[in-house]
């Protein structure tokens, strides 16, 4: 009997225990509509949001934010386009090996016409045949290595005009060599004679030195690698995109449509720039100019 009281004593402590501590809860909040008791109201920021919004500065007041920056297109060229490309011993340096995988990814249809000890000259006359068995959409020429000594480099200026003619308005560009010495004016003369293709200058986008082969004149395999990856990076910087409306209309039609070159391109480096001629004019002016202002009296 005494048992069965403490039993029930010990119970009815329990009991009350856990009604006091129901009592001690705070009384449940009003719950949102749609939502469970306790959630956060509509349209609330969870916390760590609120936290990140309270980091970021606070844009100005009238000022406008300015848009994230706009990546240019990715280079895209259909498939089965066809590059011809023309040169000397300089073209096979590793310059053409690195760029075949690079026009192969594209399925492009890359044909490599090069001789050793070849000239402008050389090609001037072949030029329109190649052209015309290969309907190429781009023509890349490497011509010009074996002239670098050459005593009237002025003489190949109607070659090199000959072979831009036959390719008929085509993109093109002329890829200079990588000069080991400094030659007698021929990169000028193509400088000058190249245009309307576009003139890639090896000695001032490819960065030097490059390595060579032992007889210190052809690029070796990475050098050669290297002076493809400099081309490679400028043609997809210089291609047009398709629907922009820029350069020749002929040229357009052309998936690899290359954008206008900038007046210097086809400067002669021996002619000072157009901004120095612009601001000073020549030297004839400058003494007019010095003859037409009034002479300071003399003591």
């Amino acid at each position: 009997m005494g048992r069965e009281i403490r039993v029930g004593r010990w119970a009815f402590a329990g009991v009350a225990a856990a009604g006091l501590a129901c009592g001690a809860a705070p009384p449940p909040g009003p719950s949102s509509p749609g939502g469970p008791a306790g959630a956060p109201p509509s349209g609330a920021a969870p916390a760590a949001d609120r936290l990140q919004e309270a980091a970021a500065p606070p844009a100005p007041s009238g000022v406008a934010v300015a848009p994230p920056p706009v990546a240019p297109p990715a280079f895209t060229v259909p498939p089965n386009t066809a590059v011809l490309h023309i040169g000397d011993s300089f073209a096979l340096a590793g310059f053409a090996q690195a760029l075949r995988p690079r026009m192969e990814e594209h399925r492009v249809r890359y044909a490599v016409k090069a001789e050793t000890s070849s000239y402008t000259v050389t090609w001037a006359s072949r030029m329109e045949l190649l052209v015309a068995n290969y309907q190429p959409d781009l023509v890349i020429i490497s011509l010009g290595a074996n002239e670098v000594e050459n005593v009237n480099p002025p003489a190949h200026a109607g070659a090199i005009r000959r072979i831009v003619k036959a390719i008929g308005g085509r993109p093109c560009v002329w890829v200079s060599p990588p000069l080991w010495r400094k030659d007698t004016g021929i990169i000028d003369v193509i400088r000058t004679n190249s245009a309307p293709c576009r003139f890639f200058d090896s000695d001032a986008l490819v960065p030097g030195p490059l390595p060579r082969k032992k007889d210190k004149i052809h690029p070796n395999e990475v050098g050669g690698a290297r002076w493809a990856d400099a081309f490679w990076s400028w043609l997809m910087a210089e291609h047009l995109p398709p629907g922009e409306d820029e350069g020749d209309p002929a040229a357009r039609r052309s998936p690899w449509s290359l954008r206008l070159p900038p007046p210097e391109e086809h400067r002669s480096r021996a002619q000072p720039p157009e901004s120095a001629l612009q601001q000073g004019g020549t030297a004839s002016e400058r003494r007019s100019e010095r003859q037409s202002e009034p002479q300071a009296e003399r003591f």
